[in-house]
This record gives C-alpha cells, structure tokens and sequence, in this order.
C-alpha cells in the first residue's frame, strides 16, 4: 500500500492528525484505533508535501521493536529514506547526542555505561556502610527497590537537594499538623463510628491544615504534602457528607494518621520522611560513585542530554535548527525527565510557542507509571504550548463492541482521567472494524488456588487447539513474567507448542553450573590445590556428557579413599592409572588445561571446555589430542531432535554467558583468564544479581504466545487468557 491509498484509508479523525503538520498536535489515541499507521503517514505526508528532508524528522517512542515496526512500515511509504528518519526511543537519543557531540559531555566524564553488577555492588557498598538506625539500612536486603527508587528519582528530575528540600518542607507540615491534630482530638481516644459524630472532627482539622500549605512548595512538580493531605480530607468530606457513611473519613485518617507513644493522634508520615532525608544521602553517594569511575547509568542518557541542552546554546540551536518535526508515540508513558527533554528541543523563539509536535497518547494505558510517568503529561504538553490542536480517535479497528464496553467499564473506575479536563472530550471507542464477529465470549472465572488457576486455562487451550484453533491465534497475558512462568510446566504436559521469552539465571542452569564447575576444577589442578581438586573430581565425572560407567565411578571413588595416606593418591593420579580410556580421556583433558589456565585467554579456554576445539596433550598416538564432550552432548544432531528445548537453551545460556563476559572484559586493563571468569561469576552470587537469559523459547512457528501486556500492545489474538487478575 503506498502513501497516498493509505492516507485515503484513514477515517476523518486520522486524517486531520497526519495533515495538521503546523503547530503543537495532542492525539488522544484509545487502543486499536490506528496510531502506528497514522505516525508513519503523517511522516510520509510531511515529506511529500514539504521540502522537509527525512534527517529534520525525529520520532521517538519507548521500545526498540515499537521503533523497528514504525519503520519497517515506513519503508513502504518512502523506501530507503525511511533510514534517514530519526526513529528510535528516548534512551536510544540521549546515547545519541552523547555519541554525536562528545564535546558537550566533556565535563561530565561520561565514559561507560554501567552496567546492572557494577550499579548494585555501589548501592550494596553504600548500604552496607550506613548506620543501623539508618531507616534505609533494612534494603540492604532488597536493594532491587533501593535501585528502582534511585531510578524514579532521576526520571522525576530529582536530585539530592532537591529531596532534603522536600524532606525539610515535610517535617515543618508534620510538626505544625501535629500541634493541630493533638488540640482537636485531644479528647478522642477513638474515632466516632457515624458520619455525624465525625464530620464536625475532621471539618475542623480540615480549617487547622489548610494554612499550613506553603506558598512557595519545595517542588512544584509533586505539590506540598499539605496540600496533599488538605485536598484528600476535602474530597473525603464531600464524600461522607453526600453518602451519609464516615468509611471516606476513616479511609483519610488510616493513611494520615496514626497514634504515638502516649496514645495520642499524631499527623502520620514521620518515618517515611526520615526515608526521603536518608536517600537524598545515598543518592548522593551513588552519583559521587559514579563519576569517580566515569560511569553513566540508563536514565543518564536522558538527563545528561538535558543538562547538555541547557548549558550549550549552540547544540540546543542546532538540534532545533535540524528537528523541524517532532513525533511522540506513546506520549502517555513518559516522565518528566523525557517531557523536558521534549521542551528544550521544540522551544526555540522562532516557532513563538508553536512547534511542529505531535503527541500521540491514551491515559488510560500508562502502563509505565512505576517509571514516574504521569498523565497529567498530556496536561502539561496541551499548556506547554500556544492554540495546540486536540484530536480525539474513537474509531477502533481491533475488538469487537462487547470488549470496548467491558474496558470502558473498568476504565471510568480510574479517578483522573484526561477526559474530565476537557470539555465534550469523550473516549468511548466504537467498534468499526464490521471484519470482526459480532459478539465476544468474555468470562470471569474464580479458582481457589494457582495450581486450579494454571490447570483449568491450560486445559481450555488443548481442547481450543483440539477444536481447530490455530495455537498462535491464542494469548495468555499479564502484568509480569512471574505470572506467566507457572503456567509453562501444565502447557508442556499437554504438549501444546508455546513461544515466550524467558527470564532465566543462567548461572542456575545445570548446563552452566557443569562448566564452572570443571573451570573450578582446571584452576585448582592449575594451582595445586588438591584437595581442592579431589573435592572437585567427583562432581565432574559424574555429568552426563562423560557417559562413564555408575559402577566404575564408584569403585575408583572407593579406590581413592581407602588408600593409606601415605601413598598420596589423588583424583587425577587415580585417573591416569587406571588405562581406561573413559577415565584418562578427562584426566588428560583437565590436566592438560590446567597447564594453560594462567596463560591462555579465557575465551580460549571455554572453548576447550565446551569442546568446540581439541586440547592438545602431546600423548603418543590416540592421546595426542583429547575434546571435551559437553558440546556433542548438548548441542550435537541428536539432542536437537530429541530435546530440542535442551539445544536452544545451551546455545542461548552459552551465549549470553559469553556476551556478559566481553562486556565485564572491556572495563578490565589485561586480558581475562579462566580464573577472572569464576571471580566474576562470584561478584555476581554475591551481588545476588541474576545473569538472565531473556531470548525467546519458541518451540515450533505455530505455538501459543505467553507475553506480558507490555509485549502485546499493538497485537491482536481470536482468545485471550488474563491470569492472576487480582494482583
């Protein structure tokens, strides 16, 4: 389909949005109602009815796949120049502009990025020295949220200062609330239960905290806590006046307050704001830590671009100067940080408060809003800008009437949503694909248990597949992989082909574990450490892939152990002198690798380990060279005909061990020997940080797809399966 059938077969509402291509354009886009196909024509239109060039084009959106379809669907518009068109994510054109402009970056010493061992052995090292009467002291044990948060800090354009700000501006609320609260409810040791009792105490605690909201707020961005407080009490009130009923009062008082030791109602949030004080100092620390070793983390991309657009005039006029038009997809999930980012590249006076954006966004699926996104975004995009254009798509072309009602319904249960800020703005969709069947089977099923949960859905998929559904017509979907993952043993019972995309620790795979086992073992024979090694020896001729005899294993154990002392029998002596060839084939293996461990690359040396190159031993005539059979074994003709799903997980465990290994290489002055790999294996146990293996498993082209939602936007399947619902 060309550029000019495919502007045809938009409705009206698509149309206006690709032909509107002067000033600020809000789109707001529910799901299924053509927004990929509206980005990549409006792209199109801009270059064919301006003098435009693909390279003053910029649009960006928040996955790499979401930027790889836009132009895969470009390229039938316009060919080749859709290379030229500047389509990536936000991430992708921060690491650009640093790449691009290094001069800009100069004084921040921007180097290497971080990567996740390195981040959370700093956070580890900052934790570990805190005091105990720290509040952030007891993360040392989940120091994933300790990390998140740091994460959240730095997409909400927070720094150090700027949470003691808030924190300071806190405890004046707390302390002045609590001075407040004591003299109203100095004589109620219990709330009343009833509406009437209750709505007088908290009409006037509402009149004591209203002026306790400071004129000039620490941060704009999130608003006083009082302020916070005096509009939720002001909401509660309406509520409990208009229903009769004190459950919104008591609701206000079980979030702000709480009793202190001498029984006494006391303004709530005390720790928690000790919390935000204690991670302005880590913060601190992190970032210190960072710039000592020249590092950047993930969200740097993005805020050490702002920082450059803010500092140097010419790049931000440059920038400005080369994106003459800027397209937003998924505008809904982004936080303030890309927001910002957003408004230094469109500000430029020329365009007197009109740049040629647009925003293409639905509040209703911010599903990135643990990542500080807001949508009140889309607020701040329609008052960033002068007479901005508000588009309203409505048409959808994916599900049928009976699901748009169904999520409307769930939908209106949200309290802010974009609709109710602007006026005869409705997003009820319509069903207008008539392609579609008109009715839709929609089912809510309740089970007792996740065992019930997994079984009941897994044996409604084999008796669809046996009823003539195509298997890839099929979807389980959920917010998280740890709700699909149960599911895969009960679809495997059933032998129903499945494709999902794993997130396994390899360093948990027995494939794995076997090979740093034999690399302990080699840097042990390597070092002389025999009793080590003898520890050792057994654990590694018992894997599969030697093949030896149970029996023979184990008389060659007992031969070692009852030998008298004196005789210094070990493993490997014991090995050799047995002149059986499914014995000495490994001794020699070993033996010969321990003679290169400090001296051949690692690299190297996992490929004589996995077997992919012969180790020389300079034994006379068979035993000139040995080959280890761990890669026959695993990833030879006959298990991948056999146990295919064995195959494609040690090729893809293998790979990413090696990948992580170059990665951790290039950030060390020598080379790495076989010895650095099991150090670096250990930082990473120690770190508690997972190496995961998230390749996706695909057992066969036509299989069943397990996917969180994230990864299904934009998809469409005949049956969906929506587990664990009620997280």
């Amino acid at each position: 389909m060309g550029y000019q059938e495919a502007l045809r077969s938009l409705n009206s509402a698509q149309q206006q949005a690709v032909q509107t291509i002067e000033g600020p354009v809000l789109v707001i886009a529910g799901p299924g109602t053509g927004k990929t196909q509206l980005l990549t024509t409006r792209i199109a239109h801009i270059l064919a009815t301006t003098d435009t060039l693909p390279q003053n084009i910029v649009c960006m959106t928040f996955t790499e796949s979401g930027a790889q379809n836009m132009r895969d669907r470009l390229t039938q518009f316009i060919g080749q120049d859709a290379y030229d068109v500047n389509i990536g994510t936000y991430h992708a054109f921060g690491r650009d502009l640093i790449r691009r402009f290094p001069e800009a970056f100069a004084e921040i010493r921007l180097q290497e990025p971080v990567d996740e061992l390195a981040k959370r052995q700093i956070v580890r090292s900052i934790v570990d020295s805190l005091r105990y009467d720290n509040p952030l002291k007891q993360v040392q044990h989940h120091l994933g949220d300790l990390i998140s948060t740091i994460s959240e800090v730095k997409r909400a354009l927070l720094d150090a200062d700027s949470l003691r700000a808030i924190a300071r501006e806190n405890t004046l609320f707390i302390a002045s609330a609590n001075q407040h609260v004591q003299s109203v409810l100095q004589d109620i040791p219990k709330m009343p239960g009833t509406a009437a009792k209750a709505i007088p105490l908290f009409e006037q605690l509402l009149l004591g905290l209203q002026p306790l909201t400071p004129k000039t707020p620490a941060n704009t961005q999130f608003g006083p806590l009082a302020a916070i407080a005096v509009t939720e009490l002001a909401a509660a009130l309406e509520e409990a006046s208009s229903t009769n009923k004190s459950k919104p009062l008591t609701a206000w008082k079980n979030t702000w307050l709480a009793k202190d030791g001498d029984n006494r109602f006391v303004c709530n949030g005390t720790l928690e704001n000790r919390r935000i004080s204690a991670l302005a100092d880590v913060f601190e620390q992190y970032e210190d830590a960072l710039r000592e070793h020249g590092w950047y983390d993930f969200d740097d991309m993005i805020l050490r671009a702002i920082q450059a657009l803010e500092e140097h005039d010419d790049l931000r006029y440059t920038l400005q100067e080369q994106y003459l038009y800027i397209l937003l997809d998924e505008f809904q999930d982004t936080n303030a940080a890309q927001l910002k980012l957003i408004q230094l590249l469109s500000d430029n006076p020329v365009s007197e408060g009109r740049p040629n954006v647009l925003a293409v966004g639905d509040d209703d699926q911010a599903i990135y809003a643990f990542q500080g996104a807001q949508y009140s975004n889309m607020l701040d995009f329609y008052r960033m800008y002068r007479d901005v254009a508000i588009i309203n798509l409505t048409e959808n072309y994916r599900s049928t009437a009976d699901i748009l009602s169904t999520a409307r319904n769930i939908a209106t249960q949200i309290d802010a949503r974009l609709e109710i800020h602007f006026e005869g703005l409705s997003k009820e969709l319509r069903a207008a694909n008539p392609k579609l069947p008109p009715k839709t089977d929609i089912e809510r099923r309740g089970f007792r248990s996740d065992v019930a949960q997994y079984d009941w859905i897994a044996n409604r998929i084999q008796h669809l597949i046996k009823e003539g559904t195509n298997p890839s017509d099929i979807a389980v979907l959920a917010p998280k992989h740890k709700q699909l993952e149960p599911l895969v043993p009960y679809l495997a019972e059933r032998d129903v082909p499945m494709r999902y995309e794993k997130r396994e620790n390899i360093l948990e795979a027995p494939t794995i574990r076997q090979l740093l086992t034999m690399s302990k073992l080699v840097v042990a024979l390597g070092r002389g450490e025999n009793s080590l090694a003898d520890a050792l020896w057994p654990e590694v001729l018992s894997f599969p892939f030697w093949r030896l005899p149970t029996s023979a294993l184990w008389r060659l154990s007992w031969q070692v152990n009852d030998a008298p002392r004196d005789e210094h029998l070990t493993w490997s002596k014991a090995l050799l002198a047995t002149q059986q060839p499914h014995f000495t084939q490994p001794a020699l293996l070993m033996l010969a690798l321990a003679g290169q461990a400090d001296t051949e690359p690692c690299e190297r040396m996992l490929d004589y380990l996995i077997g992919t190159e012969p180790v020389t031993t300079h034994e006379e005539h068979e035993g000139a060279t040995v080959r280890s059979p761990f890669r026959a074994f695993y990833t030879g003709a006959e298990v991948q005909h056999t146990n295919p799903e064995l195959f494609y997980d040690t090729i893809s465990h293998l790979t990413v061990l090696r990948a992580r290994l170059r990665d951790y290489a290039a950030s060390q002055p020598e080379a790495l020997m076989l010895a650095d790999l099991l150090a670096f294996v250990t930082m990473y146990e120690e770190a508690e940080e997972r190496m995961l293996n998230t390749s996706p498993y695909n057992q066969q082209a036509d299989a069943v797809q397990l996917m969180t939602v994230f990864k299904a936007k934009g998809l469409e399947f005949d049956h969906v399966f929506l587990p664990s619902c009620q997280d």
